[in-house]
């Protein structure tokens, strides 16, 4: 699970409040204060913390990686 690597703390909940069933975040709410340590940004789309540990691990991969059996390093220097 991403939180369990990245130091994320919560996984369970958007970062910004959302309501109903589209998910996305309710207009001129405040979010939350530290977006680092939310994987998720609203209910479907993940903070911009998460965004970059899932780049980093495409383009490396790294241990368990998204990308096998050939990460996307590999596909542009090969």
């Amino acid at each position: 699970m991403i939180s369990c690597v990245s130091g994320f703390t919560v996984a369970n909940a958007s970062c910004c409040p959302s309501l109903g069933t589209n998910g996305l975040c309710i207009p001129n709410q405040t979010p939350c204060q530290n977006r680092t340590t939310y994987v998720f940004w609203d209910q479907f789309h993940p903070t911009e913390a998460a965004n970059r540990i899932i780049i980093i691990n495409s383009y490396n991969g790294s241990n368990p990686a998204p990308t096998y059996p050939m990460d996307i390093k590999h596909l542009v220097w090969s």
